[in-house]
């Protein structure tokens, strides 16, 4: 632990050092901006898996049995889970749950006399996450846990767009975080998965209270990125999961990653930021 922290201060001790950078560029707003929309909707959509799957299993009987899957989508705000049945050719809607800022405010099984029908959209997300799962686990890409991937699935950012298939290695522990091992699928119309994006070069996990559960929990991590020049949608949602700031070093520039927000941080103040 010690030696990660000499790191980390070696390395914020060099940002400060480089010319200050203090203002973004045109194209890293650009970006900035798209993994703060994306990693909002990661994490809400997560949320409501999450907390629609403790539901669901109080709800529908037998449910390892009859059920296929799950879709998320709607407004960040107000999500709304469905999970489907079996049937692959035409899957049906089950259960249905919506929320409001992360929490369940109702939540159904469907039955006789319900329309169990899926729009077209959802039928097209349904299958682009099949898609994807398949091909991800048919490639020679790294798993960093030998447990299901989360998933997450954006609709199409603009109409006859790729739909957004994220597979996210999930937190088996509350005391780390994972970094490594997520991925990103684009799916076109016609159903062809394009090459997988790596958020990470290897698996990284983060302790989130330092490897000791006798002490408080740092206020923040700092994560060195060198695969891209801004923070990403991950590093958004990893915050938003933990509720803690992030620093992003990237070979430039330093970043504060806070939830909602991400701050390029003037690297002649960059040795003011604590290492955890």
């Amino acid at each position: 632990m010690l030696r990660s922290l000499m790191i980390a201060a070696a390395l914020l001790a060099s940002a400060a050092a480089a010319p200050a950078q203090d203002k973004m560029t045109a194209a890293e707003e650009a970006t900035v901006v798209r993994a703060l929309n994306r990693g909002a909707v990661i994490y809400a959509y997560d949320q409501a898996a999450w907390h629609g799957t403790d539901d669901m299993v109080t709800k529908v009987p037998h449910w390892q049995d009859v059920l296929g899957g799950w879709i998320v989508d709607g407004p960040t705000d107000t999500p709304e889970i469905i999970f489907f049945d079996t049937n692959e050719a035409e899957p049906h809607a089950v259960y249905i749950a919506d929320f409001k800022d992360n929490k369940l405010v109702s939540s159904r099984v469907l039955g006789a006399g319900d329309d169990t029908r899926l729009s077209p959209d959802r039928l097209r997300m349904i299958r682009a996450r099949e898609l994807a799962i398949k091909a991800l686990l048919a490639s020679n890409e790294p798993r960093c846990k030998d447990k299901p991937y989360n998933t997450v699935v954006l609709p199409p950012e603009k109409p006859g767009g790729p739909i957004l298939v994220y597979l996210l290695t999930p937190q088996t522990s509350n005391d780390s975080i994972p970094f490594g091992g997520h991925y990103l699928a684009e799916v076109s119309a016609d159903g062809k998965v394009g090459p997988f994006r790596h958020f990470t070069k290897s698996c990284a996990e983060f302790p989130i209270n330092g490897g000791d559960t006798s002490k408080s929990e740092p206020d923040a991590l700092i994560i060195t990125h060198l695969l891209d020049p801004t923070p990403t949608e991950i590093h958004v949602f990893s915050s938003l999961s933990i509720h803690k700031r992030l620093y992003v070093l990237t070979k430039k520039r330093v970043w504060r990653v806070e939830g909602n927000e991400i701050h390029l941080i003037d690297s002649s103040k960059a040795k003011k930021a604590k290492a955890p």
